[in-house]
């Protein structure tokens, strides 16, 4: 977890309970990171009542266990995540808030483009010495180049799209077919740049070698952006990408050269590509 200022109030508060309380939001994180489902569920009391990023509310431990048990396995595949305490305060003495600075990160741990940031706040209850979770609200930060506003993403499942994409762009720069295409679902449809239609996983996997070893695209490069994320369902989502041949071009405000439409849909954990179509764009071309 980073180390960071965080204010506690009152501030003659128990240090023991401060470093607790710090410490425990560092095993948030870390069994985020490692995936740990089990461990993450014994931060909460049996009692407790989440309410996720995409705006559901669980409703006891067993509630919460069945649907992290859903989602966490596999979503930190090509990803990380960084927590950094804000603000703890005592509403008494076995009770108490903490507010959370949170950040999705690749797996490299750097922010992603657009970066993919959280507010969760946690109540915890001291409970036969130690302190559980009775209460959470894990809120993402819209941004407005990544989120339609009227279709919020849970964090946890935008970071896993963007690592997604961002494994494209890596093989693509490294014209490494197999990471290029390590998340195209087994039964995909892609549309390329040129209108060519590719069916099903091997096709695409011996078309993206062929491209790649191109004398066209051998020496080329590109950064994409992943924008418009929406929710039509629980494990659907669509979103655009935008292409440009370098980061710079982008952070210059410089007109995409491609647009993508997505469909990902997640099947045991894991995001996968089900739908692509690529189109060039025609001022840049």
């Amino acid at each position: 977890m980073t180390a960071a200022a965080y204010s506690v109030s009152p501030p003659d508060a128990h240090p023991g309970d401060v470093d607790r309380l710090v410490e425990l939001v560092s095993v948030v994180e870390a069994t985020q990171r490692a995936e740990d489902v089990d461990g993450f569920l014994a931060l909460f009391h049996p009692d407790a009542v989440w309410v996720t990023g995409g705006g559901r509310r669980l409703v006891g431990r067993d509630v919460i266990a069945a649907f992290t048990r859903s989602v966490l396995p596999g979503a930190m595949r090509g990803a990380s995540v960084r927590y950094a305490v804000s603000g703890i305060r005592f509403l008494s003495d076995g009770v108490a808030v903490t507010w959370v600075d949170q950040e999705y990160l690749d797996a490299a741990g750097r922010s992603l483009s657009p970066r993919s940031l959280g507010m969760p706040t946690y109540t915890w209850a001291r409970s036969d010495g130690n302190w559980l979770i009775v209460a959470g609200q894990n809120t993402g930060v819209p941004a407005e180049d990544v989120l339609a506003e009227d279709a919020p993403a849970e964090p946890e499942a935008l970071a896993a799209l963007q690592a997604v994409v961002q494994r494209v762009e890596d093989g693509f720069n490294r014209n490494d077919a197999r990471l290029m295409t390590a998340d195209v679902a087994a039964e995909a449809v892609l549309v390329d740049a040129s209108g060519r239609v590719l069916r099903g996983r091997p096709g695409i996997v011996a078309a993206a070698e062929a491209g790649l070893a191109s004398p066209y695209l051998r020496d080329t490069t590109a950064h994409y952006r992943l924008l418009d994320v929406a929710s039509p369902a629980p494990d659907v989502r669509v979103a655009t990408k935008e292409a440009w041949s370098s980061e710079a071009d982008a952070d210059a405000g410089r007109p995409p050269e491609m647009r993508a439409l997505y469909v990902f849909v997640r099947r045991d954990g894991a995001w996968l590509i089900e739908r692509r179509a690529n189109v060039l764009v025609r001022e840049a071309v």
